[in-house]
């Protein structure tokens, strides 16, 4: 990565001259050289701090990184597999059970359970849980730059501001993690927000890198102790696009999925997280042929009621339709 910047002449102009254009054309230039959008995704990642720190320090007015990479560059990447529920059943009983990663059985129920970006998770406050009302508000998320500062922004994209339903499931794990957080002699207080729902080990806000390593190391002794079963890569994400996947496989409309989900573009919803096969498709099709039977159709054997043949009805309305044209 330090070596692909430091080729480059955009790192040398001054950052309050670079505006949105400007940093969306640098950006197509890695793909067109041949660079992988998981790749230029990781540049992104690299850069969008520093702009955010200037941003906040008052030296530019407004982070030109802030923008859809998936509007400027093509997306390449291979797409990742929602999990199935035998798969999920196995992994969340695993953590469920196991002596040590059981401590994280509760954040997995709500990122299974909701859909949300990891950083939103973790930068969820105690007041943005309403207990009351049984939902979430997310209208912002943590990120924890690479010198160690943490910093507060807005969600990804303006539709990422909503309120997400708990289930019973859900509110009862966020309950327990209410219940176990540690107290704190005083209160982080991060861009103006405080008492965060998450705190690690060090008694810090948790960010994406905390649960992304909690997978990981749980993936691991599950090989371990389970080398015949194969899961595949879980991650965080894998979590949203399951969460994605199983509302929409489940006939959730398309609109209400994407308030959900919090994608700036229905497209998104659609294209990127719906994962179906033949296997979901013959089961919702089976679905909907239960709730109207066949059984209910007319039988095209059976005679019309002047007695002529239902075959004979169905050509004078074919030749009905034709005369129309014509007229």
């Amino acid at each position: 990565m330090k070596n692909i910047l430091a080729k480059d002449k955009f790192r040398a102009r001054q950052i309050r001259d670079i505006r949105v254009s400007d940093a969306q054309l640098w950006f197509v230039r890695p793909q067109k050289e041949g660079k992988g959008y998981s790749t230029i995704t990781s540049i992104r990642g690299v850069i969008k701090p520093a702009f955010q720190m200037a941003c906040n320090e008052d030296i530019i007015l407004k982070n030109p990184i802030l923008f859809n990479l998936s509007d400027v560059v093509s997306n390449d990447s291979k797409q990742r597999d929602a999990m199935t529920e035998e798969e999920y059943d196995v992994w969340m009983t695993f953590i469920h059970d196991d002596s040590k990663y059981h401590k994280y059985y509760d954040e997995f129920v709500v990122l299974l359970g909701t859909g949300m970006r990891v950083s939103e998770f973790c930068g969820l406050t105690l007041s943005d849980l309403d207990f009351k009302k049984h939902r979430i508000h997310v209208d912002h998320q943590m990120v924890r730059e690479r010198d160690g500062k943490y910093y507060v922004e807005k969600t990804k994209t303006k539709r990422g501001v909503r309120y997400i339903p708990m289930t019973e499931q859900v509110e009862e794990s966020l309950l327990n993690i209410v219940n176990n957080r540690p107290k704190l002699e005083k209160e982080h207080v991060i861009n103006g927000y405080t008492g965060f729902l998450l705190i690690d080990k060090d008694l810090k806000p948790k960010v994406a890198l905390h649960i992304e390593n909690e997978m990981r190391w749980a993936m691991k002794k599950f090989k371990k102790l389970s080398p015949e079963t194969d899961l595949p890569h879980i991650t965080p994400h894998v979590f949203r696009h399951t969460f994605c996947t199983n509302l929409a496989s489940a006939g959730m409309d398309i609109k209400n999925l994407q308030y959900l989900m919090g994608h700036s573009d229905v497209g998104v919803t659609m294209n990127v997280y719906t994962h179906t096969n033949y296997d979901k498709a013959s089961e919702q099709l089976r679905r909907v042929i239960d709730f109207c039977p066949i059984s209910q159709l007319p039988d095209a054997r059976k005679k019309s009621e002047n007695g002529a043949d239902a075959k004979s009805d169905a050509i004078g309305v074919k030749i009905g339709v034709k005369k129309r044209r014509v007229m």
